[in-house]
């Protein structure tokens, strides 16, 4: 049975630590966000109140001085972490502070500034050499639950059968959670912009969407905005996914 992967976050400061951890979980991650190297430790070594393995260490280097590396060897010699890969995310540094980070024990180095989805295709590329047994993407919104790469989705446990077009629809509007689309924005995500399919075919897959969602009278997850478009969830909090990492869109 698939299961989620589980990424220790390291970001001393709090915004950029939880945009960070909101987008992440977005992508169907376990998040452990941690402030303090100590505390990385703590986690790693089972702390009571953060029981579960760690299958990728995420470290941003931001601070001066050889905080990081510290972490790297400090992780490298604990028998329940030696092989955990560890990813590290730095502004540009001189090529023997990278080597250093190597040889200190980081599998990775991705240089700020940097898109989110480059982010997500080194670590995806690392948890797929190293936790195979690791199930697909999973983004879980409102009781709505899809598993991006299995083609699954759930509501509020129960299988739901899409078809291909409602599939489509609506990871685009989960994957754009708490945010309005036009009509016309979900046509093209879905169709293609040189698509000949109208509008109005929007509304009407809209609605068996709903009607297939929205089972034994649960609530409706999907929001109707007059005159614009539509919604999945709630408004969602500050750090969103388009949030920008050192000036670059994510």
């Amino acid at each position: 049975m698939s299961r989620k992967a589980t990424i220790l976050l390291y970001e001393s400061n709090t915004t950029i630590r939880r945009m960070m951890q909101f987008n992440l979980e977005m992508e169907g991650f376990a998040v452990a966000g941690v402030a303090a190297a100590d505390d990385v430790a703590l986690r790693l070594n089972g702390a009571p109140h953060e029981a579960g393995a760690v299958d990728l260490i995420l470290l941003n280097w931001t601070d001066p001085g050889e905080s990081c590396l510290d972490i790297c060897k400090s992780v490298r010699r604990m028998p329940a972490a030696v092989s955990t890969p560890i990813v590290v995310i730095s502004p540009p540094r001189e090529e023997r502070d990278r080597l250093n980070a190597y040889e200190a024990g980081a599998d990775d180095f991705v240089l700020a500034p940097y898109s989110l989805p480059e982010l997500l295709a080194r670590i995806r590329a690392i948890l797929r050499r190293t936790s195979p047994e690791i199930g697909g993407r999973v983004i879980r919104i409102s009781g709505v639950e899809m598993d991006i790469d299995n083609g699954l989705v759930k509501r509020d446990g129960s299988d739901i059968r899409l078809s291909l077009i409602e599939f489509k629809i609506l990871r685009y509007l989960m994957e754009n959670a708490g945010k309005v689309r036009t009509r016309e924005q979900i046509r093209n995500a879905v169709w293609g912009r040189e698509s000949p399919v109208e509008i109005r075919a929007v509304d009407v897959r809209i609605t068996r969407l709903r009607r297939r969602l929205n089972i034994d009278t649960r609530p409706d997850v999907i929001r109707t905005v007059r005159s614009v478009g539509y919604a999945l969830g709630e408004q969602q909090p500050r750090f969103r996914a388009e949030a920008k990492y050192d000036g670059v869109e994510a």
